[in-house]
């Protein structure tokens, strides 16, 4: 599970739920369980954890698909690190600035914009589907928990694209999303699902009711996921705003990620992130971002540590957005001052072509850091200072970096920890927070290295 995902540590307790939630009662055996073959225990259940823990009320219909909550919550804590990565300079990644997100095929629950909206109070949802009863149902469920300001269902076309345009009145359009996310059907055909099912070893512990179009859909939810990340490309095409949205999706199998990752890799998507989520014994479910503009997420969203991924997946991982710098073997690592000792030797050498502060982020002990972005790249390598001392780099077409673009920017943080939550290590770790190559990254922190090495020599 997401590590804060309060189930992770905490299992429901089945006795008070059914004590805050009457209807749970009836299906609750003499031993404090429910059996998860049964739609309707499952559902009243759900139903539970949604009105007790998040003030959500929602009467599910049993004869179609019922969310598993702690499954569900993975998703949308995930995505808040992925939007909390954008706000990281700010100190309050809870603001009144609204944050807009698009669920593609909300179902007739539509628990992820009831959860995103409950959790986050400035979230604001476009809830779609194609289906009639999902949209009627889930229209109810947004009304019955007063949520309409925050919420809007619509019926999807077919034949539009995913992603909109959806009449969404003068607040709001399509163009300004900064996320997406949907759950697509798992199976390509019912003998896709029939195949499934047979390989399973044993039979299944909890009861899975739905309608047809909720576990199939033409080419499985590979199929839906490349035509996503087609349309997000044919959007950023039409709008360059558009490459700063987070596209997201689950996946209900192993493989459907690794065909996923490589449709990415194989489109020069290097900007994704990837995630692993842990149900209990038996259930897996994976999930998968990408986004087209240079701001990278946080390098535990991209290499996490805790939990540690799979090693099935660990070949699928972005490049790393992180690097860490033992300082436990150099003299001055515990001078306090290292931090502005850094920033005034890159101010000395690179404050020309970097913009360079020194911030504060206030969490449970007030972190330091330096923030850096150069609209020129690489200007600590040799060709960059080459081409600067022969004042050449606006005039010749044919040397390198002589043409800066956008697309060249690099931005980071460093940070200067004495000591870790888990050792007694002093050290120094760098987040690239902007761009487009990782081999750059690797440059800069090769480079920072060699500076701080020269400072904790002195």
């Amino acid at each position: 599970m997401h590590v804060r995902n309060p189930y992770a540590h905490n299992p429901p307790d089945f006795r008070a739920l059914a004590e805050s939630y009457s209807k749970l009662a009836k299906f609750l055996h003499d031993d404090m369980t429910v059996d998860f073959t049964d739609p309707e225990a499952v559902c009243a259940l759900t139903e539970a954890l949604l009105h007790k823990d998040f003030d959500i009320d929602v009467e599910l219909l049993p004869d179609r698909l019922c969310p598993r909550v702690a499954n569900r919550l993975n998703y949308i804590l995930w995505l808040q690190d992925l939007l909390d990565s954008d706000s990281f300079d700010s100190n309050d990644t809870n603001s009144s600035k609204p944050i807009w997100g698009l669920d593609i095929g909300t179902g007739t629950s539509c628990i992820y914009p009831l959860l995103g909206c409950r959790l986050r109070r400035n979230w604001h949802f476009i809830a779609t589907d194609v289906d009639d009863v999902a949209v009627s149902t889930a229209a109810k469920l947004v009304s019955r928990n007063n949520l309409m300001e925050q919420i809007s269902v619509f019926k999807a076309d077919p034949g539009n694209s995913l992603f909109g345009p959806h009449a969404c009145g003068d607040s709001h359009t399509s163009q300004h999303l900064h996320f997406t996310m949907c759950n697509p059907p798992f199976y390509s055909s019912s003998a896709d699902y029939n195949a499934s099912q047979a390989l399973k070893v044993t039979p299944a512990r909890s009861f899975t009711s739905a309608a047809p179009e909720e576990m199939i859909t033409p080419g499985g939810e590979v199929a839906f996921v490349t035509r996503m990340i087609n349309e997000s490309i044919e959007m950023l095409r039409n709008d360059v705003n558009t490459g700063s949205t987070w596209y997201t999706s689950m996946l209900g199998k192993l493989d459907s990620l690794k065909d996923v990752v490589n449709s990415l890799r194989k489109r020069g998507i290097s900007n994704y992130a990837v995630a692993e989520f842990i149900q209990g014994q038996f259930t897996r479910r994976w999930a998968v971002a990408w986004r087209f503009d240079g701001r990278r997420p946080l390098p535990d969203i991209t290499r996490p540590l805790d939990p540690l991924p799979s090693t099935a997946i660990r070949g699928l991982l972005p490049p790393a957005t992180g690097w860490i710098l033992d300082l436990s073997h150099t003299h001055g690592a515990n001078d306090d001052r290292l931090l502005d000792k850094v920033l005034s030797i890159m101010k000395d050498e690179f404050g020309d072509f970097m913009k360079l502060e020194r911030l504060s982020k206030l969490n449970c002990e007030t972190t330091h850091y330096i923030t850096g972005y150069s609209q020129q790249g690489n200007v600590w390598s040799r060709n960059f200072r080459r081409n600067k001392k022969r004042k050449i780099e606006e005039h010749s077409d044919h040397v390198e970096g002589s043409r800066i673009s956008e697309s060249t920017g690099f931005g980071f943080r460093i940070f200067v920890e004495q000591y870790t939550s888990n050792t007694d290590i002093p050290q120094c770790s760098v987040h690239w927070s902007y761009g487009s190559d990782p081999i750059v990254f690797e440059s800069f922190c090769g480079m920072l290295k060699d500076r701080i090495q020269r400072i904790v020599s002195k």
